[in-house]
């Protein structure tokens, strides 16, 4: 007999990678789901926040250039973020660097799996 669920139980992730580029977005969830995370995914910023309404969502793994509604933009209309990772193929710059206290970590894409597994650990952990 298999377990009871409750209805009315909010869906429940770890991580929220929000990137446009499919195979970034896959890649940076398949490395996630590999190390043990709940992972919900989000083709861009339009799309993230009904994602993050709907869900217990331990972190956000967010690409900072997306067409539409850009990380930045986004991150600046979260008025309560869980803890968030941005990455960017670019340099940080001052725009990017205003929105410090909204933003757990920064890692530049592509980047080593390792490194991101231990960023998204250390996010989760402060969240909870």
């Amino acid at each position: 007999m298999g377990d009871l669920v409750d209805s009315t139980t909010v869906d429940q992730f770890d991580v929220l990678v929000v990137d446009d580029d499919a195979a970034v977005r896959t890649s940076f969830a398949s490395i996630l789901r590999d190390a043990g995370y709940r992972v919900e995914e989000a083709e861009d910023g339009v799309t993230a926040p009904a994602r993050l309404s709907s869900a217990r969502v331990g972190a956000v793994v967010l690409d900072v250039q997306m067409p539409h509604l850009d990380g930045l933009r986004l991150l600046d209309a979260l008025p309560e973020p869980p803890p968030v990772v941005l990455m960017t193929a670019a340099d940080y710059d001052a725009e990017v660097m205003a929105r410090r206290s909204k933003v757990f970590a920064y890692i530049q894409k592509p980047g080593p799996p390792g490194e991101l597994r231990r960023i998204v650990a250390a996010a989760l952990a402060a969240g909870s």
